[in-house]
């Protein structure tokens, strides 16, 4: 129960965001205008502020990377098996594919700041500087692959994807300035750490906000496996490898939250420019949001539970 009502308000927020946007408060646009805010500075503030502090001569390091990349990849092969036994058409596949790739950064790092502090969020932040890259990389070469509507020649286009991300560009400068040992430096990681303390709570009113209700219709067995993906492989394949790697305690939990999550709501933009099944994306986004009210809280119980 203790921890239920930690995690609860990170959910209320998103509900609140959800019916602010419903009722149009304050106005018209207004949660659109916050959630661009919240895209192109705030969250490459918290990303750069936790980025750049982060202590490269922990041994870890390596093993926690190997971990995530490791749930990707088994995750990514076991959906894809899944809809070509399906017969499901490419663009329904790359769209299955994001859904249970892909995880929303700010519901993870809310959560890691809420039920580990400060060394979770430190943690939080080192998966999301493993994972963003990486998933972006592997989601355009196969959606490219897979569909083939593009006559940009690949390597063009992931460098498009990855420089036009300002999460990925907040992630390297903080890595790069760091592994330099030019951090903090004075007035702009003051100025980044202000803007991180007001990220979180504005992300989640905004992830409220952005969730699409009216696109959820009849997705039938094709969402059900995307969400045996995200929620069930992908923390399946942390756990293993966590155990397998002898990693424990704060790491194991914080690598856990990127499986537990849903899939991030930027998945619909890159399914509409790369030829998926975006209308679907947008309900898979939904539907799976609805479902991590439940199904985050029923998953951090018994990881406690069990792990101790």
């Amino acid at each position: 129960m203790a921890l239920f009502i930690a995690i609860l308000p990170v959910f209320l927020l998103i509900i609140v965001g959800s019916l602010l946007q419903r009722w149009r408060f304050p106005f018209d646009g207004f949660w659109q205008g916050v959630d661009r805010l919240v895209y192109w500075c705030l969250f490459p503030a918290l990303l750069f502020t936790k980025t750049s502090v982060i202590d490269f001569s922990n041994p870890m390091l390596m093993r926690y990377g190997v971990v995530l990349i490791s749930a990707l990849a088994v995750t990514a092969a076991m959906v894809l098996l899944m809809a070509r036994l399906l017969s499901v058409s490419n663009p329904t596949a790359t769209s299955m594919l994001q859904a249970a790739v892909r995880f929303n950064t700010f519901i993870t790092l809310a959560l890691a700041d809420r039920l580990y502090g400060a060394e979770g969020l430190v943690f939080a932040a080192l998966g999301a500087a493993v994972l963003i890259p990486s998933v972006n990389i592997f989601l355009v070469v196969t959606m490219v692959s897979m569909h083939g509507q593009t006559q940009q020649p690949l390597t063009k286009l992931i460098s498009k994807e990855l420089l036009k991300n300002p999460l990925i560009v907040a992630i390297a400068l903080g890595l790069g300035l760091n592994a330099l040992g030019w951090t903090p430096i004075p007035i702009l990681s003051d100025m980044t750490q202000m803007l991180s303390q007001a990220t979180l709570p504005l992300v989640l009113l905004a992830v409220g906000a952005g969730v699409r209700w009216t696109t959820i219709r009849a997705v039938g067995a094709t969402f059900w496996l995307s969400a045996t993906g995200r929620f069930v492989i992908f923390p399946s394949v942390v756990l293993v490898a966590c155990y397998l790697l002898g990693i424990q305690g704060l790491a194991a939990y914080v690598a856990l939250l990127f499986g537990i999550v849903p899939t991030a709501t930027s998945a619909y933009a890159l399914a509409k420019q790369l030829g998926g099944d975006a209308d679907r994306m947008a309900a898979f986004i939904t539907l799976q949001t609805a479902m991590s009210l439940v199904t985050v809280p029923l998953s951090i119980t018994l990881a406690h539970s069990w792990l101790g």
